[in-house]
């Protein structure tokens, strides 16, 4: 029998896409899932589509929240699901992403979390472009390179019981602290296969917000390196915060802010001199010769690019389960 998977999706005033993520979860046709929405009090018609569906959830509320990672909480302790998911009331599932995951966890006991290929949709869902996702080591993702797509993370249970909760205190990086923490202690597993979509639009809070979430990401690695650790993995903590400062620098970069950008430049050189830091620093060094205005419009000519090749790239055949 496969395993039960228990997702659940925060929600609160994202009417505009609610009623597209519940179906993409409903019409998983996976025989053995427990779903459950978690709305934080919505002003808007989110309320109405919740109850057309209400038939089809195992449990759904609304009211007051500390945010996004409290109301994924409330869903997942009350989950009698093996598996563990959450996909934001914005984002979608692709068909048949359900059955293919709970398939490799069967086959995989010692396996703690799946991620894969994701693609980047609009407010009108058509496709923008294909994150750029592979297999990665624990080093790589710590440094967010590449970084799990958070619609296609899926979690064992007792895992999750093991390392702990989403942490409530975060709002921007609490599944990159959860990935980590895991991927401590557990096998992870990529699918090179698209199990979700995740939409690209002004009101999201990454697009609101990206200092603030690249400067929790920080918060999240000082604290992950502050445990007691493994001496291979406590020997990465210069190159991680040197390469989370460097994306923070490109970010003010964007901003047309080149001091601060050139300063986090020098302070990541500080932390770990390596030909990744050497390469990421004579990029942002290259941003600030190139200034808002030029970042803005090569970023939209490589955007179109990764449109059109998305649109020409053939499908891929599903991969195999790992061995166990």
């Amino acid at each position: 029998m496969l395993p039960r998977i228990t997702v659940v999706t925060p929600s609160f005033n994202q009417g505009q896409f609610l009623e597209e993520t519940i179906r993409s979860v409903v019409e998983q046709d996976y025989p053995n899932l427990e779903y459950m929405v978690v709305d934080g009090g919505s002003t808007d018609n989110s309320l109405e589509i919740i109850r057309k569906y209400e038939k089809r959830l195992a449990y759904w509320t609304s009211g007051p929240d500390r945010g996004q990672a409290d109301a994924i909480n409330k869903g997942w302790k009350r989950a009698t699901g093996e598996i563990l998911a959450y996909i934001n009331s914005d984002d979608t599932f692709a068909p048949g992403a359900l059955r293919l995951v709970a398939e490799i966890f069967a086959r995989a006991p010692a396996l703690g979390l799946i991620y894969s290929r994701c693609r980047v949709i609009d407010e009108r869902s058509a496709v923008i472009r294909e994150r750029s996702v592979r297999s990665a080591s624990l080093a790589e993702i710590l440094c967010w390179s590449p970084s799990i797509p958070q619609p296609t993370m899926f979690v064992r249970r007792a895992a999750v019981e093991a390392v702990g909760f989403l942490n409530a205190d975060l709002h921007y990086t609490m599944d990159y602290d959860l990935a980590i923490r895991v991927g401590l202690k557990y096998r992870m597993h990529f699918i090179p296969q698209v199990l979700a979509n995740m939409r690209d639009h002004p009101a999201a809070k990454t697009a609101i917000a990206p200092l603030k979430h690249v400067e929790e990401g920080i918060v999240v690695v000082h604290a992950f390196f502050a445990q007691d650790l493994p001496a291979e993995i406590a020997a990465l903590k210069n190159q991680t915060l040197a390469a989370l400062l460097l994306r923070k620098a490109r970010l003010h970069c964007r901003n047309g802010e080149t001091a601060p950008a050139k300063d986090l430049v020098r302070q990541a050189w500080g932390l770990c001199r390596n030909a990744t830091t050497l390469r990421k620093s004579v990029i942002v060094l290259l941003m600030c010769v190139l200034g808002k205005r030029g970042i803005a419009q090569l970023r939209r000519f490589k955007r179109a690019c990764l449109k059109f090749s998305t649109r020409l790239r053939p499908r891929r055949t599903p991969p195999a389960s790992p061995a166990d």
